[in-house]
């Protein structure tokens, strides 16, 4: 068996998640009291996120841990046949999750590689799916669901602390949220050099 043009996903558990961001969950918080939501053409409009308005990536209080991403996103993408990154490039928001919210399927095809940054969650957090990207066939028969090669899609239980680094032209979505524990996660995007 050949696994050909496979779709690599790394999961990375932070060990000094506590230590590296132990304030930044009331910090986001604090900051979409400060800051406008973005996704402004989304359609989930209960996010609250700083896509496109705020970038976390350029934000002191977040330098630990985007060094810890970038560390992981460097040895990813070397991986997966890539040198370089354009880091002055580099997109990174947060989103909080409070009950019902939720992200419709997308993807961030016009970067690199993206990742996922769990900072915050319990037990019951909504999870993060990841669509197979096979294009769908109509005449498919059943497909065995205990199978990697016949999985519709993938699901992540969002843990503190884990990063979950994909290539960005990966559609993924964010279950509706139903816990009474808010969620926090941090995007980015990662460019190549030209």
């Amino acid at each position: 068996m050949i696994n050909l043009f496979c779709t690599p996903i790394d999961i990375i558990t932070n060990t000094q998640h506590k230590l590296m961001t132990a304030l930044l969950p009331k910090y986001c918080e604090h900051l979409s009291e400060q800051i406008a939501s973005g996704g402004k053409n989304w359609v989930a409009q209960n996010l609250k996120n700083s896509f496109n308005t705020y970038n976390i990536y350029k934000d002191k209080n977040f330098e630990k841990i985007n060094n810890f991403i970038t560390s992981a996103v460097y040895n990813y993408i070397r991986q997966i046949g890539h040198k370089q990154l354009d880091l002055k490039k580099t997109q990174a928001w947060y989103n909080i999750y409070n009950k019902q919210s939720f992200q419709e399927w997308h993807n961030h095809n016009f970067a690199l590689a993206s990742c996922i940054y769990y900072l915050k969650s319990d037990e019951n957090s909504s999870k993060t799916l990841f669509k197979n990207p096979l294009p769908d066939n109509p005449n498919q028969p059943d497909l065995d669901l205990n199978n990697m090669y016949t999985w519709e899609h993938y699901k992540v239980n969002p843990q503190e602390g884990d990063l979950v680094i994909f290539p960005s032209s990966l559609d993924h979505c964010v279950e509706m949220h139903m816990s009474d524990t808010t969620r926090i996660s941090l995007a980015y995007n990662f460019y190549t050099c030209n």
